[in-house]
């Protein structure tokens, strides 16, 4: 396999959608059950005859629990959140080197991560994320990749890391 040097802006836009996606990804299971509990709070509430204040105390929180597990309230947040360090990432650019059994990192030094140390690989339409573990994980756009290269790549995190997905 030929080298592949790639360089990726953590502009605004790029961080948003890998927030989102990491955001869902990350609380899945919890997020099906925490919803599942909301809507037998909420079904509890339509068919009580007599209310208390504590009931519509309640029934606020789980409504307000359903727009904020379900929507990019969160994503938006940590975004926020993350505009507002001081060691600010975005805008920064990350040059990548993909070689045969590892790749080399350089933001302000070089960092060289063999594929099996990644915990997984999700790819979407504009990028691949490459997670450390499960609260770092590199952005790696395509913008700057020719087809062959994505196909190259693709094909490599498929191999290598057993936690590969595709994402819509």
């Amino acid at each position: 396999m030929k080298e592949i040097n790639t360089t990726t802006t953590y502009s605004e836009e790029v961080v948003k959608k890998f927030l989102h996606i990491f955001y869902f990804e990350k609380i899945k299971k919890i997020r099906i059950l925490v919803n599942l509990l909301i809507i037998a709070i909420i079904i509890y509430f339509i068919q009580e005859d007599q209310r208390s204040t504590i009931d519509y105390i309640t029934f606020g929180f789980a409504l307000f629990g359903i727009i904020e597990l379900n929507s990019s309230f969160l994503p938006w947040l940590n975004f926020y959140k993350l505009k507002m360090r001081r060691d600010k990432i975005l805008n920064s650019k990350v040059k990548y080197t993909f070689k045969k059994n590892n790749f080399k990192i350089n933001l302000n030094k070089d960092e060289y991560i063999n594929y099996k140390d990644l915990k997984k690989v999700i790819e979407v339409e504009t990028a691949y994320y490459l997670y450390i573990d499960n609260s770092k994980a590199f952005i790696v756009s395509k913008e700057n990749l020719s087809k062959e290269q994505i196909n190259n790549l693709t094909n490599i995190f498929k191999e290598k890391i057993s936690t590969y997905k595709y994402k819509k």
